[in-house]
């Protein structure tokens, strides 16, 4: 992608992704092991079906837009599908076009390949809205790599950013949770989102210099 488009193609790119958050503060760890000669003492218990929310975001140089949620009508998270999906991208939509200083022809789009993504009916969506500009997904020309989630910032920054400050407010209700998620990502200010895709920059350099190999200590 470095390779193949200037830079200033690269500030236009707008990466979206979803992120669940648990009313109970778990955060999925299956990294974090600790080996030991003797069993733990003690046993944290979490309920196995933990209340949820279900949040969209879209970060570029320009900023943050969202968070939408998949939600049904008593706002309980739901399953995203296609339909709810096509609904959200319906709502940053709107949004990109009333962002100040954005023109919304010249944005390019990036997504990951989940299904609800990458079906026929949200790829012909977002070929009608980005016409003439590559889109950034699975069954597209450029395909992002499958395996590869390392360089897509709301992946290595803005989920680990915004739950690290969210967990700490203590949140009892899922309205709450919102609140503070939201609040959260609107605090981001506009220069933090240039220092991600700065970030990201680096590291699809890097991904060229080793040519798709295993990277590793990337800040």
């Amino acid at each position: 992608m470095a390779e193949v488009y200037p830079r200033s193609s690269i500030d236009n790119v707008w990466f979206s992704d979803e992120a669940r958050f648990l009313l109970s503060g778990h955060v999925n760890s299956k990294n974090n092991i600790l080996w030991d000669i003797t069993p733990p003492e003690h046993c944290l218990q979490r309920p196995l079906h933990s209340v949820k929310c279900t949040a969209w975001v879209a970060i570029s140089k320009h900023g943050i837009i969202g968070p939408f949620w998949f939600e049904d009508d008593s706002e309980r998270s739901v399953t995203i599908n296609t339909e709810r999906y096509v609904q959200v991208l319906g709502k940053f939509w709107t949004a990109l076009g009333r962002r100040r200083g954005v023109v919304r022809v010249l944005q390019w789009f990036q997504q990951d390949g989940t299904t609800p993504h990458s079906s026929n009916e949200s790829l012909a969506w977002l070929q009608q809205s980005f016409p003439d500009r590559p889109l950034f997904s699975c069954k597209c020309d450029p395909q992002c790599s499958p395996h590869s989630t390392d360089w897509n910032p709301p992946d290595f920054h803005l989920r680990g950013y915004l739950k690290d400050r969210v967990y700490g407010n203590n949140t009892q209700t899922i309205p709450d949770l919102k609140a503070a998620i939201t609040a959260v990502m609107r605090a981001i200010p506009r220069e933090e989102c240039g220092r991600v895709i700065e970030n990201f920059a680096r590291r699809i350099q890097m991904c060229l210099q080793r040519r798709g190999a295993h990277l590793e200590h990337i800040f």
